[in-house]
């Protein structure tokens, strides 16, 4: 049996968030296709132990935090700026040790069940030829988005380094605890959105298909789009409405059967279900973390930036005011791609459901039955793509707006509150 070269396979495109993963303690998946179980007892004690010792070491630092947090004395961190700081911290740590343990229990095989239900939607969708020019244009997104967040998270590493340099051991502990912590949880934000991202561009090969479908009218216009195709295929365009599914037919317009769409579609659906259902604890904490974390680091930014303009206070002070900031933006940032990601998959299925309707305007387009375009129509509008967190939220846009309004709503009555108490 011939070997299937790396960059035609699904596994290309994770290998450098596996790499990042395995640093952290959270790939006791396996992306080596040809995996076998003799090795299987090994790794799975090196991740185990891996893991156990990175929640160790989360605990300790989540009980230095805690403790550092109620003995500190400073006049501008007061009781209720403390609470909400321990209340952050308990979600950042909390977060953090429950991806650890999901990843070695209930989602050990959840990366390798992903990705081959998305080899077999792609051996439906992709010739073997346009499956690297796919699986190379996403590994280097993947790229990308790692050095964007080693390079965010260098720079707010030095900023409190800096801003913390008369400190003490504990106080580099502490700070090194919440890092560590703060990078499982982006790690694990990225494994998730990364699988999203899979999802949605098999959506969008599937609204290529039916957009083109829906203004051909005519046979003489059929044909001219195939040809044009065939010629954007040999230039190595990413998606061509020509699949390695086409119906052998006698009618030369006929590309692809509907019932091959609906599958597709169906097993795209009940992954990204099964990919939320992994992640739901995991993404609720976070997101919750997030914003508990932006309105006290909002807060004391400001506050810090205020004394040193007002009071001609040293640089330091002012620095520190920027750090916090930073750090804010930096947690706004990731959930705000999360949520654009959620958001762009949703409107891609809804923009397969309008080409339906269009399709459903001729009847004879690409051979294909009225009554199978009505029930694609029904399962679209019966099955509606949502990335609901356990039934707190859906990651869109709308709950980003609401979100960021509450944290600044929140930052004001902090704020009028400590200057009433």
């Amino acid at each position: 049996m011939r070997k299937e070269p790396l960059e035609h396979n699904i596994y290309f495109v994770i290998q450098p968030l596996h790499s990042v993963s395995r640093i952290l303690g959270l790939s006791p998946f396996h992306i080596d296709p040809t995996y076998t179980f003799r090795n299987k007892g090994g790794c799975t004690s090196c991740h185990i132990i891996q893991a156990a010792v990175m929640i160790f070491l989360l605990l300790y630092g989540l009980c230095t935090n805690v403790l550092t947090l109620v003995e500190d004395s400073d006049a501008m961190f007061n009781v209720i700026v403390r609470i909400v700081w321990i209340i952050n911290v308990l979600l950042l740590h909390l977060t953090s040790i429950l991806t650890l343990l999901f990843s070695v229990t209930r989602n050990r095989n959840h990366m390798t069940k992903v990705l081959r239900l998305l080899s077999r939607v792609d051996s439906k969708l992709f010739r073997n030829k346009s499956k690297q020019s796919v699986y190379s244009q996403h590994r280097s997104h993947v790229i990308t988005q790692l050095w964007v967040m080693l390079i965010l998270y260098g720079i707010v590493i030095a900023a409190c380094i800096y801003s913390t340099i008369d400190g003490t051991w504990k106080r580099y502990a502490n700070a090194a605890s919440l890092m560590l912590s703060n990078l499982i949880n982006a790690v694990m934000i990225f494994q998730y959105v990364n699988i999203v991202q899979m999802v949605k561009e098999r959506y969008q090969h599937v609204k290529h298909m039916l957009s083109v479908a829906s203004i051909a009218d005519d046979v003489t216009y059929l044909r001219h789009t195939y040809v044009e195709n065939l010629k954007s295929y040999k230039n190595h365009q990413v998606f061509t409405i020509v699949t390695n599914n086409l119906e052998s037919g006698r009618e030369f317009h006929n590309l692809c059967r509907i019932h091959n769409i609906r599958v597709i579609y169906s097993e795209l659906c009940d992954l990204l279900n099964y990919n939320n259902k992994s992640y739901a604890v995991t993404i609720l904490l976070d997101v919750t973390a997030r914003l508990t974390f932006t309105v006290p680091t909002v807060y004391q930014g400001v506050m810090f930036i205020k004394v040193a303009i007002l009071e001609n206070g040293p640089f330091q002070v002012y620095f520190a005011g920027v750090t916090m900031l930073t750090l804010s933006v930096s947690m706004l940032f990731t959930f705000l791609w999360l949520t654009l990601c959620c958001q762009k998959t949703t409107e891609e299925v809804d923009d397969i459901f309008i080409c339906i309707q269009k399709l459903l305007l001729y009847p004879n387009a690409l051979g294909w039955k009225t009554s199978e375009l009505k029930s694609f129509s029904s399962q679209l509008k019966n099955n509606k793509v949502e990335f609901n967190m356990c039934g707190f939220f859906t990651l869109n846009l709308q709950s980003f707006c609401a979100s960021v309004s509450v944290i600044f709503t929140y930052v004001l009555v902090l704020k009028q509150f400590t200057q009433a108490v």
